[in-house]
This record gives C-alpha cells, sequence and structure tokens, in this order.
C-alpha cells in the first residue's frame, strides 16, 4: 500500500513538476534601481519629518523646562504656559501618529513608491508564468517554500521582464 502511495506521489509530482515554479522576491527587490530611488526618496522624506518632529519635541522641552525653572510667576501666566505646553504636547502626539503611526504618512508614502514596482514584478511574473505554461509560482522570500529545485526558479526570467519593462 505504501509503495502504491510513494509512486502516486512521485507520479503526481512529476506531472506537475514543470508547472510549478518559484521566485525570489527578494532578489528582485535588491537587484531594481527603482527600489534603491524610492528607499532613498523615502528616506530623504523620513529625515524631514523626523527633522520636523525633532523641532516639536524641543519646542515641548523648552516650555516644560521654562515651567520648572520658573519659580515665581503669577498664577494667570502658569495657567497659559501649562495649557500652551498641553496643546504643544498634543499637537506633537497628533504629528507622530499622523507621520509615524500605523495608517500614516510613512506607510502611505512607502506604499505609494513601492506599489507601482511590486504591480510590475507581479506583472512579469505572470507573463512568464503563462509563456512558461506554470499552473503555480511560489515566492521563496516569503518563507513559504523550504526546498525548490534550481531548475524550477524564473527569478532571472521576471528579472528580465521587469528591467525590459515587459518587452521580450
Amino acid at each position: 500500500m505504501r509503495i502504491v502511495a510513494f509512486c502516486a506521489v512521485f507520479l503526481c509530482t512529476a506531472v506537475f513538476a514543470r508547472e510549478i515554479a518559484v521566485v525570489d522576491s527578494e532578489k528582485i527587490f535588491s537587484t531594481l534601481g527603482s527600489v534603491t530611488d524610492a528607499r532613498e526618496l523615502l528616506e530623504e522624506e523620513l529625515e524631514k519629518w523626523q527633522a520636523h518632529a525633532d523641532s516639536l519635541q524641543e519646542e515641548v522641552d523648552r516650555i516644560r523646562s521654562d515651567l520648572e525653572r520658573t519659580l515665581v510667576m503669577s498664577p494667570e501666566r502658569r495657567m497659559e504656559r501649562e495649557a500652551l505646553l498641553e496643546e504643544k504636547e498634543l499637537g506633537l502626539e497628533e504629528y507622530l501618529t499622523g507621520v509615524f503611526g500605523p495608517g500614516g504618512l510613512l506607510e502611505r508614502r512607502n506604499e505609494e513608491l513601492v506599489a507601482p514596482i511590486v504591480a510590475a514584478i507581479n506583472e512579469a511574473v505572470r507573463e512568464v508564468a503563462v509563456e512558461e505554461g506554470l499552473a503555480v509560482v511560489f515566492d521563496t522570500a516569503a518563507g513559504q517554500v523550504v526546498f525548490a529545485d534550481p531548475t524550477l526558479d524564473i527569478t532571472d526570467l521576471v528579472m528580465d521582464r521587469v528591467v525590459s519593462g515587459g518587452r521580450r
């Protein structure tokens, strides 16, 4: 019985081996100049956002320090400064959440810059799969493939397709 099951698995694997392939999206990403350009642009924008956050934090720290240092302050003036501190802390928190939080500007901008690259890779994978008669393509970078015969790897075909802009 085990021999029959083994033979059935072996035959199925042999039949489908031509219909299965793997691609390494990390390799593609690491070799594409457009990914590097997108990362550099995002890094520049991130530095600007961080500098603005730092300046907001410095303002909060300055007001807090002023309140702690100044012993002689009228109650009205102290209340004004405390209200200002609260307002600035809230503004800083809103800025940090809006830029660096979930669904924030950083996340949206990253998606905006990377989405066209991912779409081009996916289209190239689809085109290669159709041309090669493949039924399934696994991404080894996603960690779902434990082992793959190197002859099943279509990464170079996909990279060539992405780099050439879909032209053969």
